[in-house]
């Protein structure tokens, strides 16, 4: 999870992790670390895995999702850039009631790309529920440049939470060799 501070990924990971949202903002000092097992018999047939044995395993053995949430201050990601080392899937988050976490966003997919290399990813729209800064149709085109797929949430509302984590999983999924 990477993004500007004060986007949501805190929030974002406490809703579909625990099912929980606080209203109080409290700034990640360096990673938090948490982990979800998923239930993929909902997802697992819509997993392009060529390896028929590979996807009975994940099928029989379930799926543990591990994320890091890293601080968004820039000055201080030299800090956190072991925490992109061997990520396998990502989520790039951006504040739609922030223009300017809007403009981040090349920031953060370059920071990606140097650290993990090209590993699947989405990106992500939060606050849904907030007047909205960012315009549907840009972040669709910005989406559309990157060639990733673009989800809108809110955390608070436990909007789309559920589905943009799972279509994330299931990128992941696909890109196991």
């Amino acid at each position: 999870m990477v993004g500007s501070p004060n986007v949501g990924k805190t929030s974002l990971l406490a809703r579909y992790v625990d099912n929980k949202f606080s209203e109080e903002y409290h700034q990640t000092i360096g990673a938090n670390f948490l982990i979800k097992e998923i239930d993929l018999n909902e997802i697992i047939d819509k997993i392009n895995i060529g390896n028929p044995e590979l996807k009975k395993d994940i099928k029989d053995k379930g799926f543990k999702l591990y994320f890091w949430d890293v601080g968004g201050q820039q000055d201080k990601l030299f800090a956190n850039e072991y925490y992109f080392v061997q990520a396998v899937g990502a989520m790039v988050v951006f504040s739609l009631s922030s223009y300017d976490t809007f403009k981040d966003l090349d920031f953060w997919v370059s920071k990606l790309k140097e650290l993990s290399g090209e590993v699947p990813y989405i990106l992500v729209g939060n606050k849904t529920d907030l007047r909205r800064e960012v315009a549907k149709s840009m972040a669709e085109k910005k989406a559309k440049e990157l060639g990733v797929e673009y989800y809108e949430t809110s955390a608070k509302l436990n909007q789309n939470v559920d589905m943009a984590f799972e279509r994330l999983s299931i990128q992941i999924l696909n890109n196991l060799k």
